[in-house]
């Protein structure tokens, strides 16, 4: 018997068995004032926002639980925003600075004080105390249950009409689930969707303006121009400065830790730049940018090995394609170190992209409220719309942000 269950531990069939359980026990009102549909970063921050104006509410979540997809942030510690919140971070600068304000930390951090929860800064980035991407999901779910926000998990939107109910307009909304007690409909004055990336057809039959999904935020498949065996260096990491070209000009530049792959180049500063990288740009990566090139060549033509200056096993992969070429000289290895140069193919490992850039057309949306210019009733708030950022918080800041804005306008 395995040790974890002699310890009484739960397996994963018997949680899902008891979160379907926990599901198909609630039972969401026939009416409500605000339906927001998805239980994430946003939905919960416009969820907790509307419940706390006094409007009776109701959250629509696929999953079995709200709030999992804040679980896999930050590589498990959530790095729920920035120190350096700033609109330019941004792929709609203009639309994010008009919806979030001047006061736009202030603002994510007054609500994530009202939560209770304890930060720390790291490098500019915000992660909770406890450094654990649980911290936050449980303020969260502690808030919005103290608010009498009604959690229907297990329930997937399929349709969202508009309808007349007394009189009142508002929207017919339908779900299903994998059970008949997760199926059916409830009639919202207010819909705020924040379903995160991708598209949906439930939303088809209100005339809203989508923006095709593409993956961001996601390692770059490359080829290396000076034939570096990429497969060789898979899984070595360094601390270097990116710079992305294209037609030989400068387009934008990174600074972080490099993971090398066999197809090409992951890490934080390389998802940054998948943001704007097109297949055909070259990728020039510094393995030592604190030391210039002319001081590094001073310094190897003292004898000192390569591997003095950068990771041991890059090093050897420098020095054999140096010598490949005929030319291991002080001065050609500081410029092999200083100028390993890649040809972007495109994305890759898309599946696990961070983000999702598309979705709904931001100029659909008044910035103030974010509610929608064709559908009176229909706010969105996050990934939902045509908005990411970059990486270190900035994602998680506008699914709060936005999440907040929306849930207040379709309270009141």
């Amino acid at each position: 018997m395995a040790k974890g269950r002699e310890r009484g531990r739960e397996t994963r069939q018997q949680r899902r068995t008891r979160e379907l359980a926990a599901a198909q026990a609630v039972r969401p009102p026939a009416a409500c004032d605000v339906c927001v549909v998805g239980g994430g970063a946003a939905g919960l921050a416009a969820a907790i926002t509307a419940a706390e104006a006094g409007a009776s509410t109701v959250v629509l979540e696929r999953d079995l639980e709200c709030g999992r997809s804040i679980l896999a942030t930050g590589n498990g510690r959530c790095n729920f925003s920035n120190a350096n919140l700033s609109p330019a971070a941004y792929n709609q600068p203009d639309f994010v600075g008009a919806v979030c304000g001047p006061l736009f930390l202030d603002g994510v951090l007054d609500f994530f004080r009202d939560c209770g929860l304890v930060w720390a800064v790291e490098e500019g980035r915000l992660y909770p105390a406890s450094f654990q991407a649980a911290s936050v999901r449980n303020v969260l779910l502690a808030r919005a249950r103290k608010a009498g926000v009604v959690e229907a998990c297990g329930r997937a939107v399929t349709a969202v009409s508009a309808q007349v109910n007394g009189g009142v307009a508002g929207f017919r909304v339908t779900f299903e689930g994998e059970a008949p007690e997760l199926c059916g409909t409830l009639a919202a004055r207010r819909v705020v969707w924040a379903t995160g990336g991708g598209t949906s057809d439930a939303l088809a039959g209100l005339g809203l303006s989508m923006v095709p999904t593409q993956p961001v935020l996601c390692p770059l498949a490359c080829d290396s121009v000076d034939g570096l065996p990429l497969a060789r260096l898979d899984g070595r990491r360094a601390h270097a400065a990116l710079t992305l070209l294209r037609n030989g000009l400068p387009l934008a530049c990174e600074r972080g830790e490099v993971l090398f792959r066999p197809y090409g180049v992951s890490g934080i500063a390389v998802f940054n730049l998948s943001r704007v990288a097109k297949p055909g740009d070259a990728l020039v990566v510094d393995l030592l940018p604190q030391t210039g090139e002319d001081d590094l060549a001073q310094v190897l033509s003292h004898g000192t090995p390569l591997d003095g200056a950068v990771d041991p096993a890059i090093a050897q992969v420098l020095l054999d394609a140096a010598r490949a070429r005929g030319d291991a000289s002080p001065a050609a290895l500081s410029r092999a170190v200083k100028h390993v140069t890649l040809t972007v193919r495109g994305l890759a490992d898309t599946n696990h992209a961070q983000v999702t850039r598309g979705g709904l057309a931001v100029e659909g949306f008044s910035p103030r409220t974010l509610q929608s210019k064709v559908a009176p009733g229909l706010f969105a708030a996050g990934e939902a719309l045509d908005v990411d950022g970059a990486c270190g918080g900035f994602n998680l800041s506008w699914a709060w942000a936005s999440g907040m804005v929306a849930g207040a306008a379709a309270a009141r």
